[in-house]
């Protein structure tokens, strides 16, 4: 009942939900209804074929209960709009150890997430695991163009510098070490709270490529202790450059964050006819194929799932042992996640050591 790297067998994880149609407190009408209902159902698929898949492969599976919430909800100082669904468990909740940490984003819809959860995390601590949660932050409401990932620098280190906050998706499990981007996504206060709250040294990702800022888990993934699998050398901490390293550059087709952010942080809402038209006629099937390209999930040093078929990244991973399973996530770059941002591991075989 513990959880110490990314890769060893994965024995039991959480696995997104959400509903199938659009509640009728969010007021969709039309063609935005339609098109949303779509993502909806679509993604409800996708996530339900992820869990047997894991099935398949005797993992257990465990997921969270779709909730539904007013519409708008009024905290003082920012409201709630649309509360989004429990899709993304990666970004606030982390197991390390025998602990599960629930953190808080710059992210006002998911300021309720962790109901969804509550049950799984009240069953896990009846199992023996720990339970603890960053203390409840007033945070702001932002202009829709200022993601975390565009303006987080800004949002992180001015706007919200005194409150803890934290992005769970920016450390990476590697034994007795927690690799973190120490610029965030977070507060400094936030990492001071997770350096304080785990039994891991926590140490710095210094890669020179993500200027020590974003999610970790979209630039390298490692498959055991001495193996590490990269989209470029750039992206690998400088604790890692001294593993084996297979480098997948140019093996995937380039994904151009720039354009897409340029062309969808446009200030307009993404539950709009305007935007989701424009999704579904110019986005979506190109991110499909070409995004979230090391977002995976490590079942064990022998499988991976990924989201999309590379026949390139299948082909040299496969001639070092490693079966590439797929399970399609088509509406992935609209709720900004891979296939490992929509999972959480809870439980692996393994014994806490020095990998690092």
């Amino acid at each position: 009942m513990s959880i110490y790297t990314n890769w060893d067998p994965l024995q039991t994880v959480i696995v997104g939900n959400c509903i199938s149609e659009s509640d009728p407190n969010w007021n969709l009408k039309g063609k935005a209804k339609l098109m949303f209902d779509r993502i909806l159902r679509e993604t409800k698929e996708d996530l339900d074929n992820l869990s047997r898949t894991l099935t398949d492969m005797n993992v257990k599976v465990l997921r969270p209960r779709t909730t539904s919430f007013p519409q708008h909800m009024d905290f003082s100082e920012f409201k709630v709009s649309n509360p989004t669904q429990p899709i993304v468990p990666r970004d606030q909740y982390f197991v390390y150890d025998k602990t599960i940490y629930q953190t808080y984003t710059s992210m006002p819809d998911r300021y309720v997430d962790a109901y969804a959860y509550y049950d799984i995390f009240r069953d896990l601590f009846n199992q023996g695991y720990n339970w603890i949660s960053q203390p409840p932050p007033m945070i702001k409401n932002f202009p829709a163009e200022s993601k975390w990932y565009t303006a987080g620098e800004q949002i992180y280190g001015e706007q919200l510098r005194d409150k803890l906050v934290w992005h769970t998706a920016t450390m990476y499990k590697c034994g007795d070490t927690l690799i973190t981007n120490t610029k965030g996504p977070g507060s400094q206060l936030g990492l001071e709270w997770m350096r304080r709250n785990t039994s891991a040294d926590i140490i710095t990702n210094n890669s020179a490529y993500t200027k020590n800022f974003g999610h970790i888990d979209h630039g390298f993934y490692m498959i055991n202790d001495d193996t590490v699998i990269c989209l470029d050398r750039n992206w690998l901490p400088e604790s890692l450059q001294n593993k084996q390293i297979i480098d997948l550059t140019g093996l995937y087709l380039a994904f151009n964050y720039e354009k897409y952010t340029a062309s969808t942080n446009t200030g307009v809402d993404k539950l709009t006819e305007q935007w989701l038209d424009k999704w579904f006629t110019e986005w979506r099937g190109y991110a499909q194929k070409v995004a979230f390209e090391a977002n995976v999930l490590v079942v064990d040093p022998h499988n991976i799932i990924f989201s999309t078929m590379q026949p390139k990244v299948f082909q040299l991973l496969g001639s070092h042992g490693i079966n590439c399973h797929v399970c399609e996530i088509r509406h992935g770059m609209f709720w900004e996640a891979g296939i490992h941002c929509l999972t959480l591991d809870v439980q692996r075989l393994g014994q806490k050591r020095r990998i690092i």
